[in-house]
């Protein structure tokens, strides 16, 4: 299934400068391998060593946001936008002086 993903703000030049790609998979698992191989550069910046979305990242499946924990296996079944967003860094926000960022 081909869905329209958008890029996530200020990430174009990962796709040649596109805010919007296609991607194709079942699931948002199976879109993310997709994306990988066709856009390495921006997918090592959003996903962990192992190849899934990091943690810092949010999944929007047609405006419905999706689980942190349900998004690889989320179903991409009559869905026709993903938006891929990134949660700003709370800990990188911290005072300078701070002794618990968190």
């Amino acid at each position: 299934m081909t869905v329209t993903v958008q890029v996530p703000h200020g990430m174009a030049w990962c796709t040649g400068g596109r805010r919007v790609v296609d991607g194709e998979g079942a699931t948002v698992g199976e879109l993310w391998a997709h994306l990988a191989a066709a856009y390495p550069e921006l997918m090592w910046r959003l996903s962990t060593e192992a190849g899934e979305p990091s943690r810092w990242i949010r999944v929007a499946l047609d405006g419905q946001k999706v689980a942190q924990q349900d998004v690889p296996r989320a179903s991409l079944a009559g869905v026709t936008i993903v938006a891929i967003t990134v949660m700003e860094a709370a800990p990188a926000a911290a005072p300078m002086g701070s002794r618990n960022p968190f």
